[in-house]
């Protein structure tokens, strides 16, 4: 999965790299809230599959198989709803939060 967004500012203009001062990320499954991956506040400004263009704030995240594991224990052919949550601070002093929706099913049933 690859997903992207661009970064704007309270006034609806794209963030430059150079106004982020830290950008996170924080991926857990909603129904037990157990995180998917590790990434717990893991930095992941223009590291670790994120990165955020110089100029335009395009954020683009390329997500690993791991982000899209099944935690739970849905039946084949249920969802099991994650949420990726970026935090960033930008200009020194102000903070956004961005969260999305992922929605995994299950495909099969893999014993452990």
């Amino acid at each position: 999965m690859i997903y992207t967004t661009t970064i704007l500012d309270t006034d609806a203009t794209a963030l430059p790299l150079a106004s982020i001062s830290t950008l996170t990320l924080t991926l857990y499954d909603v129904l037990t809230g157990d995180i998917i991956n590790s990434r717990t506040l893991q930095n992941v400004l223009n590291t670790n599959q994120v990165t955020v263009h110089a100029t335009s704030g395009l954020l683009t995240w390329t997500a690993l198989p791991a982000d899209m594991a099944i935690v739970g224990t849905p039946q084949v052919g249920e969802l099991e709803h994650h949420i990726a949550l970026f935090k960033l601070l930008y200009s020194s002093t102000k903070k956004h939060k961005h969260e999305v929706a992922i929605f995994v099913k299950q495909l099969t049933k893999v014993p452990t």
